[in-house]
């Protein structure tokens, strides 16, 4: 259920930035005056709770742990965060696509 809950949070926070009203100044100056990084990042369904689940992971207790014993230890927490980033994302982006996909056919 902890689970359920994180991801739902990580795609609340991203879709607040993508697409709510009180980060469109934001979303607008990276539009025109950033780098393409920051422009994609607050823009993207799919790029934002990549970066947002990895801070949640980091903040909060990853839940995929990858545990290899020929690896050293940073090692095992980049992978751990890459894949809970991933983990966020993919879901993130389902659920995005679903809402999508729900609100084109009413």
């Amino acid at each position: 259920m902890d689970l359920v809950v994180t991801i739902l949070t990580v795609y609340g926070m991203s879709a607040i930035v993508t697409q709510g009203k009180l980060f469109e100044p934001l979303r607008d100056f990276s539009e025109k005056h950033s780098p393409d990084f920051w422009k994609y990042l607050t823009s993207c369904m799919q790029c934002l709770p990549f970066w947002v689940g990895i801070l949640v992971s980091i903040l909060h207790q990853a839940p995929l742990q990858v545990n290899q014993e020929a690896f050293p230890l940073f090692l095992n927490r980049f992978f751990t965060y890459l894949l809970c980033g991933s983990l966020y994302s993919g879901t993130s982006m389902l659920i995005h696509t679903l809402f999508m996909r729900l609100k084109q056919g009413s």
